[in-house]
């Protein structure tokens, strides 16, 4: 099969970041000053990445699939004072031009429509150097939060001025490709999920840090990702969860149809695996899974498939230069084995802010330590394990339910291919246990699947950790970087359940 992709090599990389740079040199653009992107997975995303964060400016790229008012919160918020688009988002131009200088405008592949009137971002890029910078400076990377609790928030890196490039955010993806493939870490490396999101954008720019060539799958596409592992020889990559899964899913003649003996590691996170789920992969691909815990915030725990093995739903050890701390409700250490809130600290002290947010800021720090907003706990080798997000967590009869580890459980099922877990108000214990599933064939009779699915899940789940009510849904809300939409979906069926139970 045919799967839409580009291929460029890490020289096209370097020599067009450097006459973007260059560009943002002629335009006036200020040290420090936000560059925004609204692209899809196409190179040039990579070329802007660099050429801002080695010319001493702040990348932000903002996701495409964003309501236009959000777009217009970002650009406002982040102060974007240039911006790089695809054609394909000229619906939005007439608003970008509004809070950005046409001028600083540029457009990809505007040759192709006669409606736009801002500069083609290849011929302007035409008119300048290739050459090294003389004077490269590290930028920063300021993302924006997915904004599934309200608007997005801008994520404002510790800036260190006059540091050598790359910026702090692509120098973790190098050492994160680093210690997993020592050997081969030049290896082509595949960016198969959003640019816009940090992970696919970190390890992305990483591998070319690294020397890689990079090959870019415009859409995802679970049998084009093995076509394009088996045709370009693809060493390193980056997934999140559901494409796990969805590889999984493949008929067996078909995953059996490529090689795939050049992939030596896949790096993935952004979201939690189910223990079954990473088992199974680690079957069929090896132990070439390589799984990060993080955020937009800051973080850096990881976990090998071997040490994983060995400590089964773990997502590891804190990097070099970082702690992790587990508090109690009363900010109060916590036993070894017992949840609690995760909180980092780095050495050098360095952290986060939300962009013109204290408030939000200050709630997520605890004197210098800051949180992600997860529960987990450590185990006595220092291994963190994590339970749910805190907003997450079901509270029922005062008892705290975990809504991930019931997820997981229903997800090891063969008849589910997604699954949400929830917590729907109730008179007597505050909350019960809800579950939304997505079956991988709809057909099948609700009232025997939900009688199976009970007693799967009773196999392994206690008794308080069991759904109350499970329902059957055609399709569950997630982002293109498969992060679960867990709010809709909770305000969704508490709307429907507003009524007092009896």
């Amino acid at each position: 099969m045919q799967v839409a992709s580009q291929r460029l090599s890490n020289a096209q990389i370097q020599t067009s970041a450097h006459q973007f740079a260059r560009w943002l040199d002629a335009a006036d653009i200020p040290r420090r000053g936000v560059v925004a992107t609204l692209l899809p997975n196409i190179p040039e995303f990579l070329y802007v990445l660099r050429g801002t964060t080695w010319s001493g400016r702040t990348f932000t790229p903002i996701n495409w699939h964003l309501s236009t008012n959000d777009i217009e919160y970002i650009l406002k918020n982040s102060e974007a004072c240039a911006i790089v688009s695809h054609r394909d988002f000229i619906e939005h131009l007439p608003l970008i031009t509004t809070i950005i200088e046409p001028k600083t405008c540029l457009v990809i592949d505007s040759a192709s429509r006669s409606d736009i009137h801002l500069s083609d971002f290849d011929n302007t890029l035409l008119r300048y150097s290739t050459a090294p910078l003389d004077q490269p400076i590290a930028g920063t990377i300021m993302m924006y939060t997915s904004g599934t609790t309200g608007r997005p928030k801008g994520v404002t890196p510790a800036i260190i001025s006059h540091e050598q490039p790359p910026c702090f955010t692509s120098k973790m993806g190098s050492l994160m490709l680093e210690t997993s493939l020592p050997q081969q870490a030049d290896g082509t490396h595949l960016i198969a999920a959003p640019l816009y999101h940090a992970a696919p954008s970190t390890y992305g720019e990483g591998a070319a840090l690294l020397g890689a060539d990079i090959v870019i799958m415009e859409h995802w596409d679970a049998e084009g990702f093995l076509q394009l592992v088996e045709s370009e020889q693809i060493v390193s990559t980056f997934l999140v969860p559901t494409q796990i899964v969805r590889l999984l899913q493949l008929p067996d003649q078909i995953k059996q149809n490529y090689n795939l003996s050049s992939l030596q590691l896949i790096c993935h996170g952004a979201a939690p695996i189910p223990q079954a789920i990473k088992h199974q992969a680690i079957e069929w691909l090896g132990p070439i899974l390589f799984e990060f815990y993080g955020g937009t915030e800051g973080g850096g725990v990881s976990i090998n498939s071997h040490d994983w093995l060995d400590h089964p739903g773990s997502v590891g050890k804190p990097r070099p230069g970082l702690q992790v701390f587990i508090f109690d409700e009363h900010g109060q250490p916590c036993e070894t084995g017992t949840a609690g809130d995760v909180y980092f600290a780095t050495e050098d002290g360095s952290g986060f802010s939300y962009k013109d947010d204290p408030e939000k800021t200050a709630n997520s720090y605890r004197d210098n330590k800051y949180t992600l907003g997860d529960i987990g706990y450590l185990d006595h080798e220092g291994y963190l394990y994590l339970c749910d997000r805190k907003a997450d967590t079901i509270i029922s009869g005062g008892v705290n339910i975990y809504p991930a580890q019931i997820e997981s459980a229903l997800l090891a099922h063969t008849a589910v291919l997604d699954c949400c877990v929830v917590g729907i108000i109730d008179n007597e214990w505050g909350e019960y246990v809800f579950a939304a599933i997505q079956l991988k064939n709809p057909n099948n009779q609700h009232d025997d699947m939900r009688h199976e699915l009970m007693a799967h899940c009773e196999k392994t789940l206690a008794r308080f950790q069991l759904p109350r009510e499970l329902v059957f849904t055609e399709k569950l809300p997630r982002t293109a970087a498969g992060k679960l939409l867990r709010r809709k979906v909770r305000d969704h069926y508490r709307a429907l359940r507003s009524s007092p139970n009896p």
